[in-house]
């Protein structure tokens, strides 16, 4: 398999340079990752070749540990795991300092790695836990490594998180200062104007699945379980969802003022989960890489999908869409009573059976901390599933109407006047919606693309009726949100909204951002991962 056609996005600000990306060695038919790294002092350290455990003086040009507090000798092939304090439920690890460094100097050789616990550095191939690559160089040689504090805190998606220094020399004598806490994000039913924690589905509500448009026999086949919407070209992400997701994690009040930090969004994937091996939605999937995206435009650098925490379905359920609701509604019992005080909020459509799903969610013992359902209107109502299953066993028959907590939408402009409306997200984070779909309306249907392209995944030109009446439809919605956004901050306080309809401003937001390019899986991957719910 090739590498991918771009450089990973790193959150990095800009006065930080950019070596020439390097490889992660993996596994032999394995997907490459290219990664680029900070730059590091990477200069011999000379040192006094104590015993590991004395203070050394140990100073690179861009690269200080001395007086780190902590040391250990570890052989060749094992790793020093550092590993945070667990924080409690409403909360996730972060790490506050990071310095680390080998003291024998010309000999030093080492990998470091932050991420969430799962696996050991010397297992990356396949379906690692998140590693936080801002913080992390790997294959680098490192001899010293001291965290730029602009990338501090390193906010996690766990209770826990983990450094770990993995020996590439044949003694390595480790030193480091390496500090964690936690940081809270709003979602308990104690916390003040916070936000909630976002469950979704995948295809259909993130992406569209337009099997119609696919490109490949295997893809094709496996991508007509997936979803029925044709309204967007195959994976294109929707305009405005990821930052409707990114509201309703941060609140009314835009995270009460910076206090809390916005949850990563978990996936409710019908995906079997006897095939997470190769089908699991890790951080490089185009999913991922679009919600991080998303998190860098509205300054929340280190937001995205818990990929970690994300839940599958079963080859159990096969291809029934019931069952892919039932079992949603069964990962949603799960995660709600292992988080006994965290608030929900469930985005799904209504192709599959999350409709479905969403009813047995909110009639479940936990269902009064479901805060929210938002339900993609992908078919017409009259044609949608209204045979259901109960996760425990039973049928009954759908019964979900818009209601304060259910609504329908046709697209997320109009999600987000709702969700304004009803005090589930901020002003600005309206605001946010509007700017993502107005860039996409501007490039996919008038034809004036921002010069690094989209990060929903396509700039052609829309040509294909679907896509012209979807067009339509978005235009009319943004106007009514453009008015109402325009009446609750009418000075237009919220970053950007000056320029929000000027595409000039839009291209120059973007001139300085790597193009998304998304690669062309193998045959193999084409037939396995399709996005099944």
């Amino acid at each position: 398999l090739k590498p991918r056609d771009r450089p990973y996005l790193l959150r990095l600000p800009t006065s930080i340079s950019i070596q020439p990306a390097m490889m992660i060695r993996i596994a032999a038919g394995a997907v490459l990752l290219l990664l680029p790294a900070v730059a590091r002092g990477q200069d011999t350290v000379p040192v006094d070749d104590n015993s590991a455990g004395t203070t050394i003086e140990l100073t690179t040009s861009n690269c200080n540990c001395t007086g780190c507090p902590n040391s250990d000798r570890v052989a060749v092939g094992l790793q020093k795991d550092l590993v945070s304090p667990a924080c409690p439920e409403g909360s996730v690890a972060t790490v506050t300092t990071l310095r680390t460094a080998d003291t024998k100097g010309a000999l030093s050789k080492y990998d470091l790695l932050t991420w969430n616990e799962g696996a050991i550095s010397g297992d990356l191939s396949i379906n690692p836990p998140y590693i936080y690559r801002q913080v992390s160089e790997i294959d680098q040689g490192t001899k010293c490594y001291e965290a730029d504090p602009s990338v501090l805190p390193v906010i996690g998606d766990q209770d826990t998180i983990k450094v770990s220094l993995n020996c590439e020399a044949v003694i390595c004598d480790f030193q480091w200062d390496v500090q964690f806490g936690c940081a809270e994000l709003g979602v308990l039913t104690t916390s003040t104007d916070g936000g909630l924690q976002v469950l979704s589905d995948v295809d259909d509500t993130i992406a569209c699945a337009s099997p119609s448009t696919c490109d490949s026999i295997p893809s094709c086949v496996s991508h007509s379980l997936a979803g029925i919407d044709s309204r967007l070209e195959h994976k294109e992400m929707y305009p405005g969802v990821g930052e409707l997701m990114n509201g309703l994690a941060l609140g009314p009040n835009d995270g009460n003022d910076g206090q809390y930090v916005p949850a990563k969004p978990m996936l409710l994937s019908a995906r079997p989960r006897e095939a997470q091996l190769i089908l699991a939605i890790d951080q490089d999937s185009e999913l991922n890489v679009y919600v991080e995206s998303v998190g860098d435009r509205v300054n929340h650098i280190n937001w995205g999908v818990n990929t970690d925490s994300s839940m599958y379905g079963t080859i159990r359920d096969g291809t029934s869409f019931t069952k892919f609701g039932a079992t949603k509604a069964e990962s949603f019992n799960s995660v709600s009573s292992e988080r006994p005080n965290t608030r929900f909020a469930f985005l799904g459509d209504n192709g599959q059976g999350d409709v479905c799903g969403a009813q047995s969610m909110l009639e479940s013992a936990n269902g009064d901390r479901l805060e929210v359902v938002f339900i993609h209107v992908v078919q017409d109502p009259e044609d949608a599933l209204t045979a259901c299953e109960h996760p425990d066993g039973g049928d009954f028959t759908l019964d979900l109407p818009e209601s304060d907590t259910v609504h329908y939408h046709r697209t997320h402009a109009e999600a987000a006047i709702w969700a304004l409306d009803r005090g589930l997200i901020s002003c600005c984070s309206a605001h946010n919606v509007y700017f993502a779909i107005n860039e996409w309306v501007e490039c996919r249907c008038d034809g004036i693309c921002p010069e690094a392209g989209l990060n929903t995944g396509l700039i052609d030109l829309a040509t294909r009726n679907e896509t012209l009446a979807y067009c339509e439809e978005l235009r009319n919605d943004q106007k009514i949100l453009l008015g109402v956004v325009d009446e609750c901050d009418p000075g237009g306080d919220c970053p950007n909204h000056a320029e929000v309809e000027t595409s000039s401003a839009m291209r120059a937001l973007w001139a300085s951002r790597s193009r998304y390019a998304f690669a062309v899986g193998s045959l193999v991957l084409g037939l396995f991962s399709s996005h099944v719910g």
